[in-house]
């Protein structure tokens, strides 16, 4: 109290008014209380989003027929899920699948056995994190596309990754296949394409000039042409060599 009337007396020296100081201070303390109450809210929001449910990363592979992801989302709707991201690609005469599957937890186990017990097709399941539960995205420092086109050898998509990692650039996306109907004195060509980036900052002395020679040497040495390009996509507009 004697604090309180202290402080009323200064206020009254410097021509303050008592009632307008307290209404003002009684503002700040609402408005302080309310982005506090928000910032509370905001952080068990952040633990709770998701909290009855669980997310998997479902990934299967076998011999293609019709029908296959038809019987997978069949499992995934019949408990209660629903699926987000997904890929599939044809792998020689097999077909393989990712998705990424969101399912209550009190289904997930139920729908694990069933989507595993399928006929002729290898699937696991992993259990993985919100999604939405990531807001940290690493901003792409680099990212390049690499294609390889030439005579098959033993070895070669390891020598091209192989320098991709030296430089510390991760592989997004790789896809790769044989021509064996080339004629081309009975060797079979083969094609690889695929995107490289590197998060920001990059490394010190990241030069892709040098990555991109080194590549080039590996085709002169393996017969064949390795190239890497800037690569030109929306997704990856910041890069540091755009």
């Amino acid at each position: 109290q004697s604090l309180g009337t202290h402080q009323t007396q200064k206020w009254k020296k410097k021509g303050y008014n008592f009632n307008t100081m307290m209404i003002s201070i009684a503002k700040r303390s609402i408005a302080s209380h309310r982005v506090f109450s928000r910032n509370i809210k905001n952080v068990v929001r952040s633990f709770t989003v998701g909290g009855d449910k669980e997310f998997l990363v479902v990934n299967t592979v076998g011999p293609d027929r019709p029908g296959i992801v038809s019987d997978l989302t069949k499992v995934v709707v019949e408990h209660e899920g629903s699926v987000g991201e997904s890929q599939a690609s044809m792998i020689g005469s097999h077909f393989g699948l990712m998705m990424l599957v969101t399912v209550p937890k009190t289904q997930s186990e139920s729908l694990k056995t069933v989507i595993s017990a399928i006929p002729n097709m290898s699937t696991s399941c992993y259990v993985t994190a919100n999604p939405e539960a990531v807001e940290i995205t690493p901003s792409i420092g680099y990212s390049g596309t690499v294609e390889l086109h030439g005579a098959d050898n033993p070895g070669i998509v390891h020598n091209v990754t192989s320098i991709l990692a030296k430089y510390r650039l991760n592989i997004e996306e790789l896809k790769t296949y044989e021509d064996k109907s080339a004629p081309h004195g009975g060797t079979s060509l083969f094609h690889m394409t695929g995107l490289a980036t590197s998060p920001a900052p990059l490394a010190k002395g990241f030069d892709a000039n040098i990555i991109r020679e080194e590549l080039e040497a590996l085709g002169d040495a393996m017969n064949c042409d390795i190239t890497l390009e800037q690569a030109v996509d929306d997704k990856y507009d910041a890069s540091f060599y755009g």
